[in-house]
């Protein structure tokens, strides 16, 4: 966010000395046009430099690649009339009117820029939502259409004193100024998502300046007063520079606070937006035919209130919404999470949070799968505590329970990675080796094992010395099926019991055989 704030306030200042260079030479003519044009082309330049650089950043990404490379060749086109206006007005001395040929390039931009917003239209027109916002567009482009052939279209048509080709090129300004008004109408009111949106943002911002750019260059048209390059120059700067910003900051992951913020602003500006295209259209019949009387001015009064009236209703539903949004949100967030926990708490032991009998017998077939895809060795350790019952009895259960904890804590810490723990109840633990190319590697860990009891437990002040009694199987040379394992693991650690605790005993066919 820093980076943009530095970028806005960068920009507005520039736009700012922009108008201040033009108020302090006003009576100067030489400063003053070269200054102004010197401004304008630098913003222009700065403008192309951002959004060919985005457009080449993003060649992956098709459509925006193509949006900002449509954006730049209008900031180019603009450009280009700045240089030549500089050059033959400040530089040669000579007179431009309005059926000079330099039209051509500030008319490039214009279709440049309809370009564009075309060719987003047109790519994601399966992602636009027309239909939602279909009554809200009508509304906006009738009004829209309505004053542009009022105050900008018909005037000129009424000029006889204007030649035909004058005519048309003084009408390209309102012309092109409305299909620009159509296409963000579009894009504003449908196509926003959490990657463009600031970037879409700074486009529309840019398109306002330079509708109301054009809008003043053609209004005063005809008239003694010029307010050209007071205050339209910077206008249009801050058109082209908001443009370029835009793919300056453009994001293909954009930040969600920022989005999120832009979000609940476009949905208020949108539905909105209608209502003050209304307000304006009934101040446009009010000037022209209403007469003042009583009644006009309880329409005068009547009209804008029922209108706030129906704004604030409108705010008032969104709110509403956002809040019951937020309210499933979070119950939905709430739900997730004792789902998770009751999982985890159906699949794990309580006491040492590792995985239970029904998770390990789970993953044990998984891994015993592998192992046999890939011709791997696998080892399964029963692990028994000994003397356990009299530690609760002397010390207590929750003396205990600790202690279980502290083992299951030294197994995880002082055992292989390739290792999955399992406590099985009581004191019993389940120890499952897998990835394992030769049996030394299972006998290394079995010895492991034993050494992790050869350290007291400190548990509650208390020292406390235990052994364990351990035995072994290996895949497939004790089993193949997880049944045979279990039942040849467990067999070995009874084994290690009756020859005096405290050892690993792999399995041995023969010797159990013997005992039995």
């Amino acid at each position: 966010m820093r980076s943009e704030y530095r970028i806005w306030g960068a920009l507005g200042i520039f736009v700012a000395c922009h108008f201040l260079w033009l108020l302090a030479f006003k009576g100067h003519p030489v400063l003053w046009d070269v200054g102004g044009s010197v401004f304008m082309i630098a913003g222009g330049l700065l403008s192309s430099l951002w959004l060919f650089q985005a457009s080449r950043k993003y060649r992956s990404y098709p459509v925006v690649r193509n949006l900002f490379f449509l954006l730049g060749l209008g900031s180019v086109f603009f450009v280009f009339g700045e240089v030549i206006w500089m050059v033959r007005t400040s530089l040669l001395g000579q007179e431009i009117d309005t059926l000079d040929w330099i039209e051509i390039f500030y008319a490039s931009q214009i279709v440049a820029y309809i370009a564009a917003l075309k060719y987003v239209i047109i790519k994601n027109r399966h992602q636009l939502h027309v239909g939602r916002f279909l009554f809200d567009e009508l509304i906006v482009l009738a009004v829209g259409l309505a004053a542009g052939w009022q105050f900008l279209i018909e005037p000129y048509v009424q000029q006889s004193n204007l030649e035909s080709l004058e005519l048309l090129i003084l009408l390209r300004y309102p012309v092109g100024d409305l299909f620009l008004l159509f296409g963000m109408l579009v894009i504003f009111l449908t196509l926003k998502t959490r990657q463009n949106n600031l970037s879409l943002l700074l486009v529309l911002v840019g398109f306002h300046f330079q509708f109301a750019g054009d809008l003043l260059y053609v209004l005063p048209y005809g008239m003694e007063y010029d307010l050209t390059g007071q205050l339209i120059d910077p206008l249009w700067l801050a058109a082209v520079l908001s443009v370029g910003a835009a793919a300056r900051l453009y994001q293909v992951e954009g930040d969600a606070r920022v989005t999120s913020w832009l979000d609940r602003r476009f949905e208020l500006v949108r539905l909105v937006t209608p209502y003050i295209f209304l307000f304006v259209l009934f101040l446009g019949i009010s000037y022209r035919t209403l007469e003042p009387n009583a009644l006009s001015a309880g329409l005068l009064v009547a009209i804008p209130l029922l209108i706030a009236r129906q704004i604030r209703i409108l705010i008032e539903n969104r709110q509403l919404q956002e809040e019951l949004e937020a309210k499933v949100t979070e119950r939905t967030a709430q739900l997730e999470a004792t789902l998770q926990e009751m999982e985890h708490m159906a699949y794990h032991d309580a006491l040492t949070n590792l995985p239970n009998r029904y998770l390990f017998a789970r993953l044990f077939k998984e891994e015993l799968s592998r192992a046999e895809r890939h011709e791997r060795l696998a080892a399964l350790y029963f692990v028994d505590v000994d003397h356990f019952k009299e530690i609760n009895d002397t010390y207590g259960h929750l003396v205990g329970d600790e202690m279980i904890v502290e083992v299951a804590s030294r197994m995880q810490k002082h055992l292989p990675h390739n290792t999955l723990i399992s406590r099985q109840g009581g004191d019993e633990f389940v120890v499952l080796l897998f990835d394992i190319h030769t049996s030394e590697e299972a006998d290394r860990c079995g010895e492991q094992l034993i050494d992790i009891f050869r350290q007291p437990f400190v548990i509650q002040g208390k020292i406390i010395c235990t052994t364990a009694s351990i035995g072994g199987s290996i895949y497939p040379r004790h089993g193949t099926s997880r049944a045979d394992l279990i039942e040849h693991a467990d067999m070995a650690m009874y084994r290690a019991k009756r020859q005096g605790r405290n050892q690993f005993v792999p399995y041995c066919k023969e010797k159990e055989e013997s005992l039995s």
